[in-house]
């Protein structure tokens, strides 16, 4: 066994033979017919059993920043704008997915399981579905959709545009009118826009006519 030499000043000398005498005291009140352990012995063992708590206090203390950390990033995420989705597996229920993804991240971060609990927790509590994540943003299309959507416009004022002669005037415009403000309800053409396209339109008609 290696051996250490610890120089104590005269008040720590004091301090800590005080200590091992009330130590002493209480050892053998609670613990008759036995001898407390040598006062090297007993220093020793304060010594390491200080280091140890304190090992233990700085893991706990990163363990809580780490989570604090995470439940900020997860609760923050809807007050800025961003959603945390669950899109989901054939068979695996949510809770299952959610305390899959928290282990991994608990063995990652290196976080007692404890730690991994609460992660689960703040997933299952916040995590949605990805129809209420739309819903909730008024996201109703892809941009594939998107693009089909103008192109179906297009398509309407160009077939509109040849009929017009049979539709009329006030029919032509109106079933233009009608599919901008279809795409105005979806989101996918702002009102100015829509109002420029069906002023366009009404240029063209006068022109036309």
């Amino acid at each position: 066994m290696r051996s250490i030499t610890i120089t104590l000043n005269d008040e720590e000398q004091a301090l800590l033979t005080e200590e091992y005498k009330k130590m002493s005291i209480d050892w053998l009140r609670c613990r008759p017919g036995t001898l407390p352990p040598a006062f090297e012995q007993w220093v020793t063992d304060r010594t390491i059993a200080s280091i140890r708590e304190s090992a233990l206090r700085g893991t706990e203390s990163e363990e809580i920043r780490a989570i604090d950390a995470i439940e900020k990033l997860i609760t923050g995420l809807r007050p800025n704008g961003f959603g945390l989705v669950h899109f989901g597996k054939a068979g695996i229920e949510p809770a299952d997915s959610a305390e899959e993804l928290a282990d991994k991240m608990a063995t990652e971060l290196g976080l007692s399981r404890t730690r991994a609990n609460r992660i689960r927790e703040l997933l299952v509590n916040y995590a949605k579905h990805p129809k209420e994540i739309a819903d909730a943003g008024h996201v109703v299309v892809t941009r594939r959709t998107y693009g089909a959507l103008h192109e179906a416009y297009r398509e309407l004022v160009l077939r509109t545009e040849k009929a017009r002669k049979r539709l009329g005037e006030d029919k032509a415009l109106g079933r233009v009118e009608g599919g901008v403000a279809i795409l105005v309800s979806l989101n996918v053409m702002t009102r100015e826009t829509a109002q420029a396209k069906t002023d366009a339109f009404k240029l063209q008609q006068d022109s036309i006519g």
